[in-house]
């Protein structure tokens, strides 16, 4: 987790009701019903019970040092969706066999360079990263009203964003992937085409992508990606990426069409897959 800073979650847990009434204007959904729709599960089948298991997120303190709040904003985050969730009084090891010795049924833990959670009784392990690119292109699936027969530019081809490509692939979208290092876009466009057995285009030119695409999920760590020129009245922006990769103009010219959360819907989608691995179809 080494791209967040402890700035970028020290309020975040004061406006979940208000992040959630701001997804409902967005997608229609709400944070769980968001992550439902990528795990193709209803909420109603799952909401009774949610309250009937208990998350534990272990604090780890090892690496370059913890982000102050992280671990109660993820428990902030889990009780807001429905979750029974508790932080152990002690940390790393000895707060992983605390949670295993209070019966915890699904553990959330992280350090500098992975945020994961552990369904203990199914031996099912949930990445944030994977869980991340898919609930976003869930959710720009939402705003788009469908995604299916649309051009959709993934811009990252990183893990978040192929996350985030296979999702929209399996929604229909005629996915471009657009990196800054073609080679690896070319290679990973390759790769899911072979899995998915449909056509994932890389995009070399950028300059051209607000006149041929209208729906964007930004997976990249750059500031300024999307310019305010990309943008015209009917692009809609999922970002997952770390920090917001669109520009000053281009945030005010999109408003209230770009999604952008650090921590939430990832966190709510490990949730739930987590706790109902259920698979689609």
């Amino acid at each position: 987790m080494t791209r967040l800073t402890s700035g970028d979650i020290d309020t975040l847990s004061d406006h979940l009701s208000d992040f959630d009434e701001r997804l409902l204007l967005q997608t229609g959904r709400n944070m769980l019903g968001i992550a439902c729709h990528g795990a193709g599960i209803s909420v109603k089948n799952i909401q009774d019970k949610i309250h009937n298991l208990s998350i534990a997120v272990v604090t780890i303190t090892a690496g370059l040092g913890i982000i102050t709040g992280f671990a109660q904003t993820i428990k902030d985050i889990l009780s807001h969706l429905g979750f029974t969730a508790f932080i152990p009084t002690q940390t790393d090891a000895a707060g992983l066999a605390r949670a295993i010795e209070d019966k915890a049924d699904i553990i959330f833990m992280a350090d500098d360079n992975q945020y994961f959670a552990i369904n203990l009784k199914k031996s099912l392990l949930i990445d944030n990263i994977q869980a991340t690119g898919n609930v976003f292109a869930a959710a720009l699936d939402l705003m788009a009203k469908g995604v299916k027969g649309k051009k959709v530019l993934v811009l990252g081809a990183g893990p978040v964003g192929m996350a985030a490509a296979l999702t929209l692939a399996e929604f229909g979208a005629n996915v471009g992937v657009h990196d800054k290092d073609m080679v690896k876009c070319q290679e990973n466009c390759a790769a899911l085409e072979k899995k998915l057995a449909k056509k994932i285009e890389p995009i070399h030119d950028l300059t051209s992508a607000g006149k041929n695409f209208c729906f964007f999920i930004e997976a990249t760590n750059a500031k300024d990606v999307i310019t305010s020129a990309m943008i015209g009245p009917e692009t809609f922006i999922a970002a997952p990426g770390v920090p917001l990769g669109v520009t000053q103009k281009g945030i005010k010219k999109a408003d209230n069409r770009i999604l952008y959360d650090p921590l939430q819907l990832g966190t709510a989608a490990m949730a739930v897959r987590a706790a109902f691995p259920l698979k689609k179809g």
